[in-house]
């Protein structure tokens, strides 16, 4: 929203500048129809709505958006458009109705006036009474389409079907076993000993699961018998799938159980067939699993969680030999995308039943949850889960790498130095152990974070943690492992190795180069990340080299 000096400001810089160039999310200009008084309302409506739907702003009604200088832009509105009429042709003509707030500017262009609108954001979504409405994105008006609409909705958190009430005797429609189950998974978790040691009733109560003596959808959903669920929530179902190709399965299972009864099913297939490795280190032969448990336990839970249950759908959990594919009906809500998934606010679709999980200690609504996913594969030196939005469903992969036990030794040697480990740190040094090089634009898509935000980790990583060294300059600077990080890796002779490769990839690079042009010390030197005699001693033992001149004014030539 615009105050009347921001906009007296603004409308000076019309002398240099056309008006859509000076437009924002908060902020339109539209000129006025002086030939037609009910074309210049309708555009009044839509803009109204168009504002309210994008969070409120300003609309300068009476100046030109595509011409520069004052006295052309500024067109201004006729004295005789009557301001609580116009006020009273929005609020009819708009469902739910808008209230909007007129301002007159006194100009010297023009016809002298300028009415500016201001548009309060209330609670959209907002329409025409002909049902036709735009939102404001940026500087533009766009369609309010239905998917737009419903997303709004849902991100607002104005839907939320697990939180209605189930008119039934609670007592006659819970699983005495779901109820033993998330006791069980309280433990396990180190959730609250008083809640566990509550009656049924109690705990149901204490956790907003019955209210005055009914109990909610979400309830349902943790505690309720398969039959009940299937009849109260139809569209809850959960399926496994033990996959021998992408077309065929050799075992297949289906429930309507409660979410920690579905839970305990899943877990138990994937266990069958979940490979344990063990590593020595001294007495303790720890095993580790192809699949960690931990990040099972949360990618299942939030699919649950956060299904959109006015789909019909299932949870379904695919078994391939190589991989886990997950996927849940919805779409990602509030601004998720599967490029920043790792570090959004947390959005929750049934902020009821995350709600109840989250005070039964079984899911985490700080957004931890998805961090617990990544750093627990990562930890082990695992590929990164892997999201996807195919058509009107989330889909998780998980694939099946091995455990690298030079990463974890990495990390252990990262920990006894006490040095923070954070889930950026990790994907950066996952992503060098398999690519062996990496840039700043690479670590920015790599860590879902902003290119400065990169810049940093990647300093943070060379300068504090020593485990990275730049490699270059300017803008053809990248980072390597150093030869400590590298030998933990992958070894002493293997670092020997990479180093030799890496010493004939810059005499091809500086070959490459001379063949279009000479090149000086100093410019090697930004290519290769090597110090002046180190460059000298490499061109040296390039055949066909020569060095030309003296001094500053020394150049490499190919000799011919």
């Amino acid at each position: 929203m615009k105050s009347r000096f921001e906009i007296e400001s603004i409308l000076q810089q019309l002398e240099d500048h056309i008006a859509d160039d000076l437009e924002s999310q908060d902020l339109d200009f539209k000129e006025w129809n002086s030939r037609s008084i009910n074309d210049s309302i309708s555009l009044v409506v839509k803009m109204a709505v168009c504002m309210a739907n994008g969070g409120g702003g300003s609309i300068v009604l009476g100046v030109a958006d595509k011409v520069k200088g004052k006295s052309n832009a500024i067109i201004g509105v006729p004295r005789d458009v009557d301001i609580l009429k116009l006020q009273r042709q929005v609020y009819e003509r708009t469902d739910p109705h808008i209230t909007p707030v007129f301002e007159e500017l006194t100009v010297p262009e023009g016809t002298g006036r300028l009415l500016i609108m201001h548009i309060y954001s209330g609670m959209p979504p907002y329409t025409e009474t002909d049902g036709k409405a735009t939102i404001r994105q940026g500087k533009d008006c766009i369609p309010f389409t239905g998917t737009l609409r419903r997303q709004m909705v849902e991100a607002t958190g104005l839907v939320d079907v697990t939180a209605d009430i189930v008119y039934e005797d609670w007592k006659s429609i819970i699983s005495p076993s779901a109820m033993e189950r998330i006791r069980e998974m309280m433990s396990a978790e180190r959730g609250s000993v008083m809640l566990n040691n509550m009656s049924d009733e109690d705990l149901l109560s204490s956790i907003g699961a019955l209210k005055n003596n009914f109990l909610t959808k979400g309830a349902v959903l943790l505690v309720g018998k398969p039959d009940v669920i299937a009849r109260i929530v139809p569209e809850h179902k959960w399926s496994y799938r033990k996959m021998l190709s992408d077309t065929d399965y050799s075992h297949r299972d289906d429930g309507t159980h409660a979410i920690p009864i579905a839970l305990y099913e899943l877990e138990r297939y994937i266990a069958v067939d979940n490979p344990m490795v063990t590593i020595e280190s001294g007495l303790v032969h720890p095993e580790f699993s192809t699949y960690p448990r931990v990040a099972l336990r949360e990618a299942l839970l939030n699919a649950f969680g956060h299904r959109d249950f006015r789909m019909i759908g299932t949870v379904m959990l695919k078994h391939y030999k190589d991989k886990l594919i997950l996927t849940n009906p919805g779409n990602f809500i509030g601004g998720i995308t599967p490029n920043n998934i790792l570090h959004h606010p947390p959005v929750a679709r049934n902020n009821h039943l995350m709600d109840l999980l989250d005070k039964l200690k079984l899911v985490n609504r700080s957004n931890l949850g998805v961090s617990r996913i990544y750093r627990s594969l990562l930890m082990e030196g695992k590929e990164p889960p892997i999201y996807r939005e195919v058509g009107n469903h989330i889909e998780l992969t998980f694939t099946s790498s091995p455990l690298h036990a030079g990463f974890m030794n990495l990390v252990k040697e990262m920990e006894k130095r006490d040095q923070g480990v954070d889930v950026d740190h990790l994907l950066i040094m996952q992503y060098l152990m398999r690519h062996e090089e990496i840039d700043s634009t690479t670590a920015a898509t790599v860590s879902q974070r902003s290119l400065e935000q990169a810049r940093e980790l990647l300093s943070k990583l060379a300068n504090n943690m020593e485990l990275i060294e730049p490699v270059g300059r300017g803008r053809g600077r990248y980072y390597t492992l150093t030869r400590f990080a590298y030998e933990l890796l992958k070894g002493s002779m293997a670092y020997e190795r990479k180093r030799s490769l890496d010493k004939e990839a810059m005499k091809i690079r500086i070959l490459s180069v001379l063949k279009e042009r000479p090149l000086r010390n100093q410019e090697v030197r930004r290519m290769t990340g090597l110090d002046r005699q180190q460059v000298n001693a490499l061109i040296h033992e390039i055949e066909g080299v020569k060095i030309v001149g003296h001094g500053r004014a020394a150049r490499y030539v190919l000799d011919k």
